[in-house]
């Protein structure tokens, strides 16, 4: 017998399974113009992820593209959960505005650090609640994100971003070992630019001319600053945009 919101239901109307109880499951986010963005990336990454969490069922081209036409979805973000017994999308407006890009976000830094040595961090999972309570507090404080450095000190990622800065006309970003998920994004401008993958300290990050930061759904988002520290837009950010922005006119 199931108890659910109060009210008492048969367990054959109502499908639970591990990911409700332990957090087994992946999702994705994506971008739907007239078609999902990088849908391909999007369903290679949850695949290989729902194999290695032992769900052993794929999510296919046709399920996505149907579940677009059945939310209506257009200019919009499309999510996608699965978890054991549940695949589930939801739809919702893109809250990204003019105005966000032209002032770019405010950025702080995490106490906690990133555990490089978890597979779970190199997998969209659903367990994201100490990521989500450090972004909902950085919000709460007055910044737009917050980023991670792992164990050892490395620059790993942010809460909701992959980080990239650029120093003497060169791109940098931490490498995928130091604990962070390899976003779509991420993958488009290493594929198309010429970026430098390490393992980056803090003053290296702090001392680097322009900062940015990338996802699926915000694309190439530029660091205004990291607390007082003030960051400028160079012409090689401006560049990266433009690609995207023709990317985008592909879907």
């Amino acid at each position: 017998m199931i108890l659910l919101n109060g009210n008492r239901v048969e367990d054959e109307k109502v499908i639970l399974d591990s990911g409700l109880y332990f957090g087994r499951g992946l999702f994705e986010t994506m971008i739907v113009c007239n078609a999902p963005l990088f849908l391909e990336d999007h369903l290679d990454r949850i695949n290989n992820g729902l194999f290695i969490i032992g769900i052993y069922k794929q999510i296919t081209k046709n399920e996505v593209l149907e579940a677009v036409k059945k939310l209506q979805c257009n200019n919009c973000v499309l999510k996608l959960v699965v978890t054991e017994n549940n695949t589930l999308f939801t739809s919702r407006k893109n809250d990204y505005t003019k105005e966000r890009y032209k002032n770019g976000f405010k950025v702080k830094i995490s106490c906690v650090k990133r555990n490089e040595f978890s597979q779970i961090t190199y997998l969209k999972s659903l367990n994201y609640l100490e990521i989500t309570l450090e972004h909902e507090k950085c919000i709460n404080e007055g910044y737009n994100e917050v980023l991670f450095f792992n164990t050892e000190g490395n620059l790993a990622e942010g809460s909701i971003s992959n980080v990239f800065f650029v120093k003497n006309k060169k791109i940098y970003t931490p490498s995928t070992e130091c604990g962070l998920l390899e976003g779509i994004v991420r993958k488009f401008i290493i594929n198309n630019f010429d970026v430098v993958e390490g393992k980056f300290r803090r003053s290296d990050l702090m001392s680097a001319d322009s900062v940015f930061l990338t996802n699926s759904i915000m694309g190439v988002m530029k660091v205004s600053n990291i607390y007082k520290t003030s960051f400028n837009e160079c012409s090689i950010i401006n560049n990266i945009k433009e690609a995207y922005q023709e990317q985008l006119k592909k879907y």
